[in-house]
């Protein structure tokens, strides 16, 4: 498992109510922590971890850590080594799920782990039982006192940009989509899970490095990466590694882990910069072999390359498969306001696959009564308006439509709206705004129960894209 609140991942403190003696930030280092014996702060005695000052009034003490990997929670650590009078007494630990910091304030809380005793200079290590995926955690203290580590161990559930084609390539070799080493040669200073991790390396600790060969032969680690794909290009990051640095490297690739291809022949690579070697051709893997001659190390190591869409996807049906409730009432607001169709949505998680979203999606759609689609009309923005970031790529046909053309638009949303009571729907993606105008005045001649039926097929359409486009799956409905 990855510790996905730790600062070497981009785990960070958001909030705490108090960190007067030593600041929370602390817990975060992935480093063990240590006693100093004779340092002292302003504060007082100097102390590896977070501690709080002596609470004197009700309450406890709290703080709220951003994971730098969102995933989902099996293991949490609490580490008090060297607070023996100054431990907390019990402790416990919430999460949440949301994009932003600035949603905190609005978020749902759940439990990670309940109120639970802690001992003093030790370290406890508590499962998890809880599926969602978490962005953030609160941890709680009772009543106040100190931690010198705090670990969030589980495995990674990458939100959309990390996982769906584009047009940048995607790095496939990341801890934040689940890539994983699968055998190593030598890690006698420092892993290879190292080189996966997000971000800039800090120094020359912050990678993989093996001891010196004295034999024959090379250095070497192979991964299993988070998303299979197509390969275009590997970044080789020596930086912080100058006089220990590999002097040549070479990549294979596989799609199953057996039978391998050469990506990159035997290369020679700079010291202490970044690498970029690449591919002679494109080639399809899930497997990885980075060998490094003769051996060295390496801070960062990239797989750039757009992703398969059954490896995208899937990985798609897991983040909705793990949203804790709001956060999943929210990912299908985006798709259809219907209440109702919201709720059955809902009801049928797990989903198998990406197909059997869309399956169930239809066939809940098919259910609706007229209230139901008057609801989801009632959420789409009138064509031509100005709507959220999904709404105005789909509606890309009105940018650039003349005034007049979109003077006639609200014209004819407005005769629409007086003669039906609910808002012109129209599947926009592809039409430019002349041809929808045009569609609006013809389909004025329908009766209502008409129009509800050809709004209802156009909203299922719009849906039907949202989902695919939503779950990295090709093509419109």
């Amino acid at each position: 498992m990855t510790d996905l609140s730790s600062a070497a991942v981009g785990g960070r403190v958001v909030e705490c109510n108090d960190e007067f003696f030593a600041e929370a930030a602390n817990m975060l280092n992935p480093d063990p922590p240590v006693w100093k014996e004779d340092v002292y702060t302003d504060q007082g005695k100097w102390m590896d971890g977070w501690e709080t000052r002596r609470r004197r009034e009700e309450g406890h003490d709290w703080c709220i850590v951003a994971l730098g990997i969102p995933g989902r929670i099996e293991q949490v650590t609490v580490d008090t080594s060297f607070f023996t009078g100054n431990f907390p007494e019990e402790f416990s630990v919430e999460a949440c799920g949301v994009e932003d910091d600035m949603r905190l304030s609005q978020a749902f809380w759940v439990d990670l782990v309940p109120r639970t005793r802690l001992e003093g200079n030790s370290v406890a290590i508590f499962d998890v039982k809880e599926p969602g995926r978490v962005t953030h955690l609160r941890l709680n203290i009772f009543p106040d006192g100190g931690v010198a580590r705090f670990r969030a161990s589980g495995h990674p559930i990458p939100s959309i940009e990390n996982v769906c084609p584009s047009n940048a390539p995607i790095n496939l070799a990341s801890l934040a989509v689940g890539t994983d080493p699968v055998d190593a040669s030598d890690a006698h200073y420092s892993p290879p899970s190292n080189m996966l991790r997000p971000g800039e390396p800090g120094g020359m600790w912050d990678g993989w490095e093996t001891r010196r060969r004295r034999g024959p032969g090379n250095d070497w680690v192979s991964f299993k990466l988070g998303l299979a794909g197509t390969l275009q290009e590997i970044r080789v990051d020596t930086r912080y590694f100058k006089g220990n640095s590999p002097g040549w490297v070479s990549l294979d690739a596989s799609v199953d882990g057996t039978i391998w291809l050469t990506a990159v022949p035997r290369t020679a690579v700079e010291a202490d910069s970044v690498n970029i070697l690449r591919l002679r051709a494109p080639i399809e893997a899930e497997y990885v072999k980075l060998d490094i001659y003769p051996d060295g190390g390496v801070a960062r190591f990239r797989v750039l390359g757009s992703p398969t869409l059954d490896s995208a996807s899937a990985k798609r049906v897991l983040y909705l498969n793990s949203l804790l409730g709001q956060d999943a009432t929210r990912f299908f607001r985006t798709v259809c306001t219907s209440t109702r169709w919201i709720s059955e949505m809902l009801s049928c998680r797990p989903f198998d696959n990406p197909q059997s979203v869309l399956d169930v999606a239809d066939i809940t759609f098919a259910d609706l009564g007229e209230d139901d689609w008057l609801e989801a009309f009632a959420g789409h923005p009138r064509i031509g308006e100005r709507g959220d970031d999904v709404e105005n790529r789909e509606q890309a046909g009105t940018r650039g439509a003349s005034q007049e053309v979109l003077a006639a638009m609200a014209t004819a949303n407005k005769e629409y709206e007086a003669k039906f009571g609910f808002s012109y729907i129209i599947y926009a993606s592809g039409k430019s705004a002349d041809e929808m105008v045009n569609v609006a005045r013809r389909r004025l001649d329908n009766t209502r129960d008409q129009e509800i039926g050809i709004a209802a097929g156009e909203q299922r359409r719009i849906s039907a894209t949202r989902l695919r486009r939503m779950l990295c799956m090709e093509g419109d409905a």
